[in-house]
């Protein structure tokens, strides 16, 4: 009973912001040792608990919003929501305080741990495509070098930096024949290619781009697999379309993220400026922005999103929002290029946090073994057990 009333002292503390470093940490420590039963919780403990994690996560929010020096540690932060109660993991801020909220033998055990799993590890994706022009020549782009890579009539094709191709036309071309080329990236693999219109996109790992080498006639229209971010530039002439599946994306000039991989349940549409219609057979619906489309066989729910999340992959991060071990797997595997294999029942928690993507698997995986579930490398295969 006294730890009871000491735990529900110290939420009222942490609730008012008067909680010292220590008692924060004892906090959480009380958090743990309730989550293996929800009978230990009751409705006087319920009752703060969901303001509890939300306070919790809006301090971690705050503390990885803050400028991270180049000396500071790649992992950003991670926090975890078990079934019952919360824990957070806040592993780098910039400069200042850093709290570890997890027992020392915690970290004896993950250092333990990172010996047998760094043996096989696996280095991140980076800038790697390959263009197919409409000839059907295929040129690896991250193995060419900066500069023209092709020029067909008055249209050229040249790469300007690591990761990134800009397409440019005569006006001339506007009303000659179209002729549509691709651009891919593999598991593991983004690009960034510049359009003849000047509209940029970014590809994600195992997507692909079909667009024509200049857009003629009255709409500009391209296609996309996997996952893009679109920076459109505008022309109120010539409305821009996204084919996706059997899904139309129409916009005048905007910014969005468009995520339809083959292994999701739905396709979904994040805006973040301007003004997006989607049409799904003879279902219709319109995005403002900070809003996402998602569309399945049930038709297309509108709702509001922090966009962030959805563009992160672009900025160089995992940002995870609540998401389970399942779709975390999933972004992992496409951009570690690993097959995933589970062993056992796997724990339902959720996760809230940010983790950078130019970090090697272990990195990830070891932050992710906060929540109990355990993680081995063998032959590009991450193996999940509990």
């Amino acid at each position: 009973m006294v730890q009871k009333q000491e735990f529900l002292q110290l939420i009222d503390k942490y609730l008012a912001g008067q909680t010292t470093a220590e008692e924060k940490e004892q906090l959480l420590n009380f958090f743990e040792s309730f989550q293996g039963d929800a009978d230990e919780w009751d409705d006087e403990i319920l009752g703060v608990k969901q303001e509890l994690e939300d306070r919790m996560l809006g301090n971690f929010r705050q503390a990885i919003a803050e400028p991270v020096s180049n000396k500071s540690p790649k992992v950003v932060g991670l926090h975890f929501f078990r079934n019952v109660a919360a824990a957070v993991i806040l592993l780098a801020v910039s400069g200042t305080a850093v709290y570890h909220w997890y027992h020392k033998h915690d970290q004896q055990q993950l250092t333990a741990q990172n010996k047998a799993v760094v043996k096989h590890d696996v280095d991140p994706g980076d800038n790697r495509a390959i263009l197919t022009l409409a000839n059907g020549t295929k040129l690896i782009l991250d193995s060419a070098k900066i500069g023209l890579l092709n020029q067909t009539g008055n249209i050229s094709v040249n790469k300007i930096s690591d990761g990134q191709v800009v397409y440019s036309a005569d006006k001339d071309q506007q009303n000659g024949p179209v002729a549509y080329n691709s651009i891919s990236t593999p598991v593991g693999g983004q690009y960034q290619v510049v359009l003849p219109d000047g509209s940029k996109v970014w590809l994600n790992s195992a997507s692909s781009l079909k667009f024509p080498t200049a857009f003629t006639g009255n709409e500009r229209e391209v296609e996309l697999t996997g996952e893009g971010y679109f920076e459109v530039a505008r022309n109120k002439a010539k409305p821009f379309n996204v084919k996706v599946k059997d899904i139309n994306v129409s916009v005048l000039g905007t910014h969005f993220n468009i995520m339809a991989y083959n292994d999701e349940a739905a396709v979904k549409t994040t805006l973040l400026e301007g003004l997006v219609r989607l049409t799904h057979g003879n279902v219709s619906g319109t995005l403002k922005p900070g809003q996402q489309g998602v569309i399945n066989d049930k038709g297309i729910k509108i709702i509001d999103v922090d966009t962030d999340e959805a563009v992160a992959w672009k900025n160089g991060f995992f940002d995870f929002e609540r998401v389970n071990i399942q779709d975390i797997m999933k972004q992992l595997s496409r951009w570690y290029g690993t097959e995933v294999i589970y062993e056992g029942k796997i724990p339902d928690d959720e996760f809230v946090g940010k983790i950078r993507r130019d970090v090697k698997l272990s990195q990830v995986l070891h932050i992710l073994e906060l929540s109990h579930v355990r993680f081995r490398i063998e032959n590009k295969k991450i193996i999940v057990t509990p």
